[in-house]
């Protein structure tokens, strides 16, 4: 594969990385960060909630409530996939981000050969 004579404009966050197999050929692939949105605070069923998507995984976790609900979508239009799934912390933004960070990353990681 021959080198491009001219050089990307990548997007934000987006690395290019290259990859030299045993028999010398090489390849590049690009790494994209996960998309997100929120945290956000808003209505939920009729319920304050905080809500925050995650690599397309959206975390809603109702207020005084001890689990939230994973979805699949964006904070706009979203398909149940578990509901009621343990959290631990304050009621807050940064909770809800951060568990819904590792919860992705230990879900994705299922799929890693």
């Amino acid at each position: 594969m021959s080198t491009p004579e001219f050089e990307l404009n990548l997007p934000p966050g987006v690395v290019a990385e290259t990859f030299t197999y045993r028999n010398g050929r090489t390849t590049t692939i690009y790494r994209a960060p996960f998309p997100s949105e929120g945290p956000v605070r808003g209505l939920w069923e009729g319920y304050e909630a905080l809500l925050f998507m995650y690599a397309h995984f959206v975390f809603v976790w109702p207020k005084a409530a001890g689990q939230v609900e994973v979805r699949h979508g964006t904070l706009t239009k979203s398909l149940l996939l578990w509901p009621n799934v343990p959290i631990e912390g304050q009621w807050c933004a940064e909770t809800l981000r951060l568990f819904g960070v590792r919860w992705t990353r230990d879900h994705l990681a299922k799929f890693r050969l």
